[in-house]
């Protein structure tokens, strides 16, 4: 029990993991919140925001309604459009087969259209069309597709095709075909989540009677994460097979076998992470009433010390191959956030959780900070930690930030007051939006494994991609 008390604390509990470092922490004064930079109120853009129409679905079949909701709801996330009220929809025809009526809806101010719709194909088969129009390149689509899918992977189907669109109408694809997976309270244990980028999903994957906290993707498409069964050290493991790839949304009727990873520890492992071509793994191991990050090979062997302070978690790798973790000793008296052994966040705050996101305008980081009252913020700098704004304030506790694979959109854990919940901001508009009503820790964002039937269609001639909007402080 002691142990497992004591690794909780560290790891999702970082302004009592803070003060354990340095018993006069309450008594000091709060730190200069100014270090954590200004705050993104509105994202205000400077270049336009094109008006989206997408087209209504007047079909009772079941597959038409949720391709078109799912396509819809996954733009509307992304902040990069103004989409157009279904109310405003002009009188006509949207059947599978009907043509789009350009002039009408250039007429509410429309700059792309988009039309997407399924029906029966044959026994559990569905065909799906999805088309785009950008109206400044022509009248002619700039992306069309038309392919029969399970009916089984009707709604992943509908996020690669949001993928697609997005990748014929700013010049670069989307990442709605991914998974979160994150640890979330079950009782007095923690049980290991998947769940689809929409929110959608939600399954869990590990014994209700074991403690599974940390997981993360790994080689293969496999889950890696740490496990502990009736109070005993937290062991690394795997599951194989996660789901079957083509119904990430599905609920398993039997749980997937758990493999114990080997390493050559004995003391628990905290987390782990794998760079992004799965070469490298990276551990947070229980050392000498600390921890310590190790870095090798994903089969456990060869692995090599490369943190120096008395507490190191939560390691993560940058897409560019840089390694963040969550470090702190005694002498410095909080946890900061360290990139290739070189600390990287503000003095006297504690930190938790790093993530990159890939984004448009270059490699960005992203934490959480403690900023008092038991409430967290999150933070972006570069991936050197310089030019650091601030996300989050005044909202609540805000933590876990991931990034999707496109690098348009950070997720997190939100709780304020008696409402709690996964949120998704726009990194384009910093517009922030609910997705579940699910409480976690310890969340990862990742593609899907790719599709085995193209969806994606080269456009014949698409615009360049938009710049990202220069955040504005208040």
């Amino acid at each position: 029990m002691r142990r497992l008390t004591l690794l909780l604390a560290s790891l999702f509990a970082t302004s009592a993991a803070g003060s354990a470092f340095a018993q006069g922490a309450e008594t000091a004064p709060p730190p200069d919140e100014s270090l954590l930079g200004e705050f993104v109120v509105t994202g205000v853009v400077e270049e336009h925001v094109p008006k989206i129409a997408i087209l209504p679905s007047l079909s009772p079949a079941l597959e038409d309604v949720i391709v078109r909701s799912v396509v819809r709801r996954d733009l509307e996330l992304t902040g990069l459009f103004d989409v157009i009220d279904d109310r405003k929809a002009p009188a006509g025809l949207y059947g599978y087969n009907d043509p789009v009526d350009i002039k009408a809806w250039q007429a509410l101010g429309a700059e792309a259209i988009v039309k997407v719709a399924a029906r029966s194909h044959s026994q559990g088969k569905v065909e799906v069309l999805g088309l785009a129009y950008f109206l400044s390149v022509g009248k002619d689509p700039v992306y069309e597709t038309k392919l029969v899918v399970d009916s089984s992977d009707i709604r992943i189907t509908a996020h690669r095709i949001t993928d697609a669109l997005l990748g014929a109408l700013t010049g670069r694809p989307g990442g709605f075909a991914s998974r979160f997976t994150f640890s979330g309270p079950w009782g007095r244990n923690r049980r290991v989540f998947t769940m689809d980028a929409d929110g959608h999903g939600l399954s869990p994957q590990t014994d209700p009677k074991d403690t599974a906290i940390a997981p993360t993707w790994g080689p293969n498409q496999q889950l890696f994460f740490s496990v502990s069964t009736n109070y005993s050290p937290f062991r690394l493991s795997r599951i194989e097979p996660l789901l079957a790839p083509t119904s990430p949304g599905t609920t398993p009727t039997t749980l997937p076998t758990v493999t114990p990873v080997q390493i050559p520890f004995r003391g628990s492992v905290y987390s782990v992470d794998f760079d992004a071509e799965r070469k490298r793994m990276a551990v947070a191991i229980a050392e000498n009433g600390g921890s310590a990050i190790y870095v090798g090979n994903p089969d456990g062997t060869d692995l090599r010390k490369v943190s120096t302070t008395d507490l190191a978690t939560h390691p993560v790798f940058s897409p560019s191959g840089k390694l963040a973790w969550i470090g702190g000793s005694a002498t410095q008296g909080s946890q900061r956030v360290y990139v290739d052994g070189k600390v990287v966040s503000p003095a006297g705050f504690t930190a938790a959780a790093p993530a990159f996101c890939d984004t448009e305008d270059g490699i960005r980081l992203v934490y959480a900070v403690a900023v008092g009252g038991d409430r967290q913020d999150l933070v972006m700098a570069n991936e050197r930690g310089q030019g650091t704004v601030r996300l989050t304030q005044n909202q609540g506790s805000n933590a876990y930030p991931a990034c999707s694979p496109d690098g348009r959109m950070l997720a997190f854990f939100r709780k304020k007051g008696s409402e709690q919940g996964l949120y998704v901001m726009s990194l384009k508009r910093f517009r922030t939006q609910k997705v579940a009503g699910t409480a976690g820790e310890s969340l990862r964002w990742a593609a899907l494994p790719p599709a085995t039937t193209a969806v994606a269609a080269a456009p014949k001639e698409a615009p360049a991609p938009a710049k990202t909007a220069e955040p504005r402080g208040e």
